[in-house]
Formats: structure tokens, C-alpha cells, sequence
């Protein structure tokens, strides 16, 4: 079978979970006149909002921060990642929201690794905390279409790297090769490590090679016995990593096994 120049492999599976378990809340819109009794409407100058009419009476609603509302198949309008939206006149978007991780542009969406020397790897960010996730060898993430292609297609919007600047080292911590026995006893393609200094993240390294920093939710750590987000109280080394519990001997300043720092 004679292979495809053009090779795509596409993240919309990863968001594909996400999207169906949103469900955005309306404010009623008594001053919005429903084009049809029934139906999702976009607004005619924001791209990221859409209006619900039941019966005649509209609701206006908010995509989630960094999706828009695409109007393009009728009866199936919904809120989508923005690479294949055409927003046409509705020039406008919503704000960027405090409290979300620098390095995500949006709260939601696929975006440019934040390190200039890094092409094979993009940022996941789901809810304001931003994933590091890795493209398929030889592939090459580009923004345009949120992918990763191949090279010869990266489009005029894509970053590019040179190949002997591939970043091998994150927060200080660097994969350290060789086999490596997972918590069932098998050898492990990707090995999980913990991160060196924080109870919430760990590191797959991808074909024993290239690190990937994950992390758990907030308030739950990283268990490096079996390789398991848990609650900070199941894991020793990590109890105090939010916080000294209430009888700690240094309540306000501990390690997080719970131990109080040197003086």
C-alpha cells in the first residue's frame, strides 16, 4: 500500500473526552431574538459564545476558554478546538482567565512547547494546568492544525529546531536510560520516574529517552512505589506536600514527609 506524504496525527482524541463531559451554563438572553424557536445560534460578534433558544426563550453561553463555537454543520453546532473554526465576522473572543499555568495561552487547547529548542513536543492544557505531551517519531508539532506532521509538511506557522538542539532535560531531572522493571515486573517502553522536587508531578520518558512531565490533580501527589496518583495521606515521603497536618511539630513550615527542616 503506497504510504500518505502527508501524515497527520492528530490530537482531537485527547480533547475528545473533554468536550462531551463539558456542559457550560447559560444566563438567560431576553434581549436576544431567536432566528428559529429552537436551536444553537452563534452570536454575531464573538466567536466563543453561542446562544440556546427553547421555545423561543434564549440562553447565552460561553464556550470553554480557548474552544469556539462552530456553526459550519447545521444541527450539530458545538464547541470545538479553534484550528478548523471559521469565525468570519465574530472577531472577538473571551478574556484569558487568572490562575491558569503561564505557559498555556488559553485555558483549554494545544499550544507551542514552551521551550524554543523543542518542536517534537506540544502543551496539552486542560483547565488552566498545562500537560507536556510528545509527537510520534520523526513527527513535528504545528499549531496551524494543533498535529504533529511530518517535517516536509510543517506549514509557515509551525516553530521550528534544529535537530541538535533536542531538549533532553526538564526541571533538572534527565532520563536515565538503561531497563526499567514497572511495579507489575515488567519492562517498561516508558519508564515513570518521580519528579526530583514535587510531590504533584513525575516524568515518562519516552522509549527510555526523551522526559515528559505529567501531573497529578491538585491536592492528590505522585506514589513512585506503584506509579499511581493517590491522596497525600496514603503516600509516606508526600503526607505533608500541601500542608503540616494539624498536630505536626512545625505546623507552618515542614518537609513533605512531614518532617521539620533543619534549622
Amino acid at each position: 500500500m503506497q504510504q500518505s506524504k502527508y501524515v497527520v496525527w492528530s490530537v482531537t482524541l485527547i480533547f475528545w473526552g473533554f468536550l462531551e463531559a463539558l456542559s457550560p451554563e447559560g444566563i438567560p438572553a431576553p434581549n436576544y431574538n431567536c432566528p428559529e424557536p429552537n436551536g444553537r445560534f452563534s452570536d454575531p460578534e464573538q466567536c466563543d459564545k453561542y446562544y440556546i433558544c427553547k421555545k423561543g426563550e434564549a440562553e447565552e453561553i460561553l464556550c470553554p476558554e480557548g474552544l469556539l463555537f462552530d456553526n459550519s454543520i447545521p444541527n450539530r453546532e458545538k464547541c470545538v478546538l479553534p484550528h478548523n473554526v471559521d469565525c468570519g465576522a465574530r472577531e472577538f473572543v473571551q478574556d484569558r482567565a487568572p490562575g491558569s499555568d503561564p505557559r498555556c495561552e488559553k485555558a483549554n487547547g494545544v499550544f507551542n512547547h514552551d521551550d524554543p529548542r523543542v518542536c517534537n513536543k506540544y502543551l496539552n492544557c486542560d483547565k488552566g494546568v498545562a500537560f507536556e505531551m510528545p509527537c510520534p517519531d520523526p513527527l513535528y508539532f504545528d499549531v496551524e492544525i494543533g498535529g504533529c506532521v511530518r517535517q516536509e509538511n510543517l506549514s509557515e506557522y509551525a516553530k521550528r529546531c534544529s535537530e541538535e538542539n533536542d531538549y533532553l532535560e526538564i526541571d533538572g531531572f534527565k532520563c536515565p536510560g538503561g531497563d526499567t522493571i514497572g511495579p507489575q515486573g515488567l519492562l517498561q517502553q516508558h519508564p515513570v520516574y518521580p519528579h526530583p522536587n514535587d510531590c504533584q508531578f513525575y516524568f515518562t520518558c519516552y522509549f527510555g529517552k526523551e522526559p515528559n512531565k505529567f501531573g497529578c490533580s491538585k491536592g492528590m501527589v505522585f506514589d513512585a512505589d506503584n506509579q499511581q496518583c493517590k491522596d497525600p495521606s496514603e503516600v509516606p515521603d508526600c503526607s505533608c506536600w500541601y500542608e503540616c497536618k494539624e498536630n505536626s511539630a512545625c505546623p507552618t513550615n515542614c518537609n513533605p514527609d512531614c518532617t521539620c527542616p533543619v534549622a
